[in-house]
């Protein structure tokens, strides 16, 4: 697993977000835009994917909750 696997949420997004700074800046290097929207792209899939996982992981919390109070109900 490599350092930037092992980065959190939040750490990703704040590399996201200098990303987008750099793209906003007229004097950013042309090959460095084109890595920049590379790593970007690839920073955006990661997060998008950890939201789903969360989201799975609260809708089953829920789920299981809701089980439970119905099981206490009977």
């Amino acid at each position: 697993m490599t350092a930037e696997q092992n980065e959190t949420y939040e750490e990703k997004t704040e590399k996201l977000n200098q990303i987008l700074a750099r793209l906003d800046d007229p004097d950013t290097p042309i090959d460095t835009l084109a890595d920049d929207v590379k790593h970007g792209t690839k920073l955006i899939k990661e997060l998008e994917a950890k939201l789903q996982e969360v989201e799975s992981e609260v809708e089953t919390a829920f789920e299981e909750l809701e089980s439970t109070d119905e099981s206490n109900e009977q």
